[in-house]
């Protein structure tokens, strides 16, 4: 008898959670509603940046090279060389292939819970357990003994995003060092650091702990979330892993032009990061002023507690769409608490919405 096809499959493909993203189609397909959902950049690439790709689409016919004016570029950022630096179709490329290098079937990959949603289910399509230990209550912060006491010999991978999403909360530093003295293989994830002009990049922890690599992408502060691009920072040994990882040409002469034009022009991220940070000023008050408490944010988004107030997540987000038609993301519970969500700034008009809906919701 013929096997069903789903009996061809890896056994943990169907087991494995979804990173259900088919709140895209609802927002494409209406686009005069707010999307304070996804951590986009609301403000779009400028001209010099799609000056750059039209330009280089003249020669979409030729395969990339190795992007070794690029990655250079990228390293001296960092203190780095190009060596230093692989490339990459965003940093969701990177969460795939890290777990594809370390994980074998039954392997342990430590992380936080709440925390980037993509991450587990990634992981678990390598055959990986997922052991995600709880903030800690209050503040939100990460359970550093918690993690480490989870630690043992099946463990061969450790997540740290910094600041963390959604809580929007940094690692101590000397807590993220006891991680890199442990030794397993260490992610920090640097997605949304440049919100923060005045802290630097754990780039450095490179030269001391082989076994750490960051994780950095411009879907976030440069606005280039369709853009797709990012880039992973480690040793030379570990770069060539992911390289080998990564299959050949995944990033486009396009993606790599858009890149290297907003690198040379630093002053369009500056402006986004400005609107960015007024607004989560503008919000974080506002929100204080209803009752609610929002975390602070340390990134292009905020999670609200609004568990005080007995709505649950779940009619939040159905009231702000029925009220002022935006889309606000939802967060499962914490601690076992609902009414947890949260918001990303968006154009200045999508965010009058978003006030205007807290004042008349929560008032």
């Amino acid at each position: 008898m013929a096997k069903e096809l789903k009996d061809w499959f890896v056994p943990w493909l169907l087991t494995s959670r979804e990173y259900n993203v088919g709140i895209l189609d609802k927002a494409w397909a209406s686009p005069e509603k707010g999307r304070l959902m996804l951590n986009e950049n609301p403000i779009p690439p400028s001209d010099k940046v799609i000056n750059a790709v039209a330009n280089v689409m003249k020669h979409g016919n030729w395969y990339p090279d190795s992007f070794l004016r690029l990655r250079t570029k990228i390293g001296k950022m960092y203190g780095l060389g190009p060596d230093n630096v692989a490339l990459c179709n965003g940093s969701s490329e990177i969460i795939d292939a890290m777990m594809r290098i370390f994980l074998q079937p039954g392997d342990e990959f430590i992380l936080s819970t709440p925390t980037f949603e993509l991450f587990p289910p990634r992981a678990e399509l390598c055959g990986g357990k997922v052991v995600q230990i709880p903030v800690r209550k209050g503040d939100l912060q990460y359970d550093v003994d918690g993690m480490l006491n989870a630690i043992n010999k099946r463990t061969k991978l450790i997540l740290i995003i910094n600041p963390n999403n959604p809580t929007g909360v940094f690692i101590d530093d000397k807590d993220l060092i006891r991680f890199c003295e442990i030794g397993v293989p260490l992610c920090v994830d640097e997605a949304y650091l440049d919100y923060n002009p005045d802290r630097p990049s754990k780039a450095p922890l490179i030269k001391k702990y082989p076994q750490v690599f960051l994780s950095v992408t411009f879907s976030k502060a440069y606005g280039f979330a369709g853009i797709r691009f990012g880039f992973v920072l480690g040793t030379k040994e570990m770069i060539a892993a992911f390289k080998r990882m990564f299959l050949p040409w995944n990033v486009s002469v396009m993606s790599a032009a858009a890149a290297e034009a907003i690198l040379d022009n630093p002053e369009e991220v500056k402006a986004k990061v400005k609107h960015n940070n007024k607004w989560m000023a503008i919000f974080t008050e506002e929100l204080k002023k209803v009752g609610l408490k929002p975390y602070p944010a340390h990134g292009n988004y905020m999670l609200i507690d609004a568990t005080m107030t007995g709505k649950t997540t779940e009619q939040i987000l159905a009231a702000a769409m029925d009220m002022e038609r935006i889309f606000l993301k939802k967060i499962g519970e914490i601690r076992g608490k609902s009414g947890y969500f949260r918001v990303t700034p968006g154009k200045d008009e999508e965010n009058e919405r978003f006030l205007k809906f807290i004042r008349a919701y929560f008032k």
